[in-house]
């Protein structure tokens, strides 16, 4: 129910001002959303974890990255089905929510809370790590504390701003990387006694182990997660049915394909693996570092503000974002609902995620990097797995929308959707699935205390109702536009039909 019509638990904020109620701002084209989306999955990423992504991959760093790009490729064609029928920001929640039950979609969205407000700590730590590479004197922690007081204060300003920052940031990342592609390429022709151009990064058979190469991909899929906080901002979206579903798929194919072009070349820079081997979180950099010692330092540098910045930066708005949209269905505490009339951020929401962030931070570094990566993917692969099943169960099996190619689009490419990322689920390791259990729990236990001890009544489609649509009218509006794509589809054979023939009549006569 709305928050009109709630007759248990507490309200939802009512978040009027002197003009009205108060509301997110539609301000973002689908030029913003790659770019934020982008930010988010940072085409600089690999710096970061490639010299693990290497050595648990055997030397294949590009394969594994190729894996994880199929896996979130069909996951974004899901996406570009459920998109157009809920235009909502709380997203695959939403989505499970209709689809399957209400239940099974705030277990969702619990899951997804797990990897965007672990996120921002993990990118945090990964900055730190990267700078303290060069200036040792500055403990990881305080660099960590540096950059999260930064993007506290920016987040809070808002969107506009956010996005402002985001395309700086796209335009120097995009810069260093060619940087490092032009004098990587210039070092392995230059040096070929101890570096040549091989594909051996994306496939060494004397070497390949599918279980290594898969337990790869569940850290390297760190780097393309980012793609589904896209739809956590199509409320902000000036085309929200189907700005968030394009901008997803072409910011998968963009980095996947940077990905393993980054990997490769350091592999040709590095064939024997060794630097890396000796040097799990920088080892990048030393790698990089043998084009010339500026460029090691200045790739540890941008990555540090990328991901000490921008990402970490993108990654609380989506948390925010989140907790907002729950909040406001009565799914967690209606504070994290209130949006500023000044500002128009959600401000409770976004300052939790700081505090939380900051915990975190002590929380992470003991147990490493790698392991904080792993936690945030429990949460991306396992929603990103219900996607797939809400797309198959709700279109293909309830709805059945098989006709004219349907079939592949919402039973066969969502099953195999399901399949690769259930595989790098599989592939966490015990330690990262029994963290990550352990949270699933916490959140069934939270959601039977908020509706049963509690009395409150979560309404996760509470966007379509406020807009006045039924779920029988939401339904009814895609039967329709189903069947009108149908009926084009067959006007377009009857004229290919009618062509033929009269082709072929030309031909007799």
């Amino acid at each position: 129910m709305t928050a009109a019509t709630k007759s248990q638990g507490t309200p939802a904020p009512n978040n009027t001002g002197a003009g009205g109620p108060v509301t997110v701002k539609r301000t973002l084209s689908v030029f913003d959303l790659v770019v934020f989306g982008m930010i988010f999955m940072v085409p600089i990423a690999p710096f970061s974890i490639l010299a693990s992504v290497a050595n648990t991959s055997h030397g294949m760093p590009a394969l594994a990255y190729v894996i994880a790009m199929v896996a979130m490729l069909f996951t974004a064609f899901s996406f570009d089905l459920m998109v157009p029928r809920y235009p909502s920001s709380g997203s695959i929640f939403v989505y499970a929510s209709d689809e399957i039950n209400g239940p099974v979609g705030f277990v969702v969205g619990w899951l997804m809370l797990l990897q965007y407000l672990i996120t921002p700590a993990v990118m945090l730590i990964m900055a730190g790590l990267a700078i303290h590479e060069y200036v040792p004197a500055v403990p990881v922690w305080a660099w960590c504390l540096i950059f999260l007081a930064i993007i506290t204060v920016i987040a809070m300003r808002g969107a506009g701003a956010t996005v402002m920052v985001d395309k700086l940031a796209l335009v120097a990342e995009l810069i260093v990387l060619l940087l490092f592609f032009i004098f990587g390429v210039i070092y392995v022709a230059k040096n070929p006694s101890v570096a040549h151009f091989s594909f051996e990064g994306f496939y060494n058979p004397g070497h390949f182990e599918m279980g290594a190469v898969m337990s790869a991909v569940s850290l390297c899929a760190l780097s393309f997660v980012g793609f589904g906080s896209v739809v956590t901002l199509d409320d902000q979206s000036l085309d929200p049915k189907h700005g968030p579903s394009r901008a997803m798929i072409v910011i998968v194919l963009i980095l996947g394909a940077l990905y393993m072009a980054m990997s490769l070349l350091t592999m040709c820079m590095d064939p024997s693996g060794k630097l890396m081997a000796a040097n799990p979180n920088n080892g990048f950099y030393l790698v990089a570092g043998l084009a010339g010692k500026w460029l090691g330092v200045l790739c540890a540098v941008a990555n540090a503000l990328a991901l000490g910045i921008f990402t970490s930066l993108s990654g609380m708005t989506a948390g925010a974002s989140l907790l907002r949209v729950m909040a406001k269905d009565d799914a967690l505490p209606s504070v994290f609902a209130k949006i500023s009339p000044k500002t128009r951020v959600a401000t409770v929401a976004t300052g939790f995620v700081a505090v939380l962030t900051l915990a975190l931070i002590f929380i992470v570094l003991p147990i490493g990097m790698t392991t904080g990566a792993k936690i945030s993917n429990y949460g991306a692969l396992s929603t990103y797995f219900m996607l797939n099943i809400a797309v198959i169960w709700g279109l293909g099996i309830k709805a059945k929308i098989l006709e004219h190619g349907k079939f592949w689009r919402t039973i066969i490419f969502p099953l195999i959707g399901a399949i690769v990322t259930g595989v790098i689920f599989c592939s966490l390791g015990g330690e990262v699935l029994i963290v990550g259990t352990v949270w699933l729990v916490l959140g069934i236990i939270f959601y039977y205390v908020w509706t049963k001890a509690l009395h409150h009544t979560p309404d996760l489609l509470s966007d379509s109702r406020a807009k006045g649509e039924t779920k029988a009218q939401r339904i009814a509006r895609n039967a329709q536009a189903d069947a009108h794509a149908k009926q084009v589809a067959q006007n377009v054979l009857d004229q290919q039909t009618a062509a033929d023939s009269m082709s072929n009549e030309s031909s007799k006569a």
